[in-house]
């Protein structure tokens, strides 16, 4: 049995953000040979539970980088951030006017003036940053306002740090220059663990919460030894997966660092890349 761990966003997603028929039948095609494939991306659990529902697939899922486990309903482990850590991050956040989603039980939760905020920003740094489109950004927006399990509320009071038990929050910019002041403000830090998925984000989670240290925990669970492990992904926070695992596959959009760790590079997210890889490099 391998455990083959796959990210979402520009890896198994299209643009449009689906599965593609053609990554749908390439993963029941590895689970009808006895492997195992997760899903393991920085998206929330209500969220990747509706993509693969969309899909019909069963799958372990780590979410929110690895900070829980479920499969089948079981929740294997959960690292929450406490409340007095998410609280100083929002108040650095807010003092900015930076966009943020705190990932929690009950879903994503976000201001519902979040959106406008965004709108905002893009007006404000498309004149001086030509290295994106307008009509780029706007998609992004969309995106954002996608997920499945989004909760807006009208002020950040509504959201109960501790009862919530937040286990990510993501923040949004297309302000490099904030980015840069929020990573130099938050990194210090030891009682988080920051990584990213692109440029116009800072994903925060618990210490413990990596896609590395969750596929470690996904592989010892199931007694899936480090030579039988495959991760495959996009991005700088599937390098802690690509570390722990013996064959890693970056995608052909993957970022210069990952592909340099890779063992294979794949095709496009769309041109089914992972379907490609999961035929051609197992």
């Amino acid at each position: 049995m391998k455990l083959i761990a796959i990210d979402l966003d520009g890896t198994l997603l299209s643009r449009k953000g689906i599965i593609t028929e053609a990554n749908q039948e390439a993963i029941r095609r590895r689970q009808a040979q006895g492997d195992l494939v997760a899903i393991s991306s920085g998206r929330s659990i209500h969220d990747i539970e509706e993509i693969l529902k969309r899909s019909n697939l069963t799958c372990p899922i780590l979410s929110g980088n690895g900070a829980i486990a479920f499969y089948e309903n079981e929740r294997i482990y959960y690292h929450s951030l406490p409340k007095h850590v998410v609280q100083e991050l929002w108040d650095i956040a807010h003092e900015h006017d930076t966009y943020v989603e705190f990932y929690t039980n009950t879903g994503v939760k976000v201001l519902r003036s979040g959106t406008d905020l965004l709108k905002g920003e893009l007006d404000e740094v498309l004149p001086h940053d030509q290295s994106f489109t307008r009509e780029w950004g706007e998609r992004e927006i969309e995106i954002q306002n996608e997920q499945f399990g989004l909760m807006y509320v009208d002020v950040i009071e509504d959201i109960d740090f501790e009862a919530d038990e937040v286990y990510k929050v993501f923040i949004y910019s297309f302000d490099r220059r904030k980015l840069h002041k929020l990573r130099k403000l938050y990194e210090p830090r030891t009682d988080i663990l920051i990584t990213t998925a692109g440029w116009t984000k800072i994903e925060i989670g618990h210490p413990k919460a990596s896609k590395g240290m969750a596929l470690e925990q996904l592989a010892e669970h199931h007694h899936i030894a480090k030579q039988h492990i495959v991760a495959i992904g996009d991005n700088l926070n599937d390098v802690s997966m690509f570390e722990v695992a013996e064959t890693c596959i970056a995608m052909g959009n993957a970022v210069d660092a990952l592909k340099d760790i890779s063992t294979h590079i794949t095709k496009d997210a769309e041109e089914d890349g992972v379907a490609y890889a999961l035929e051609h490099y197992m």
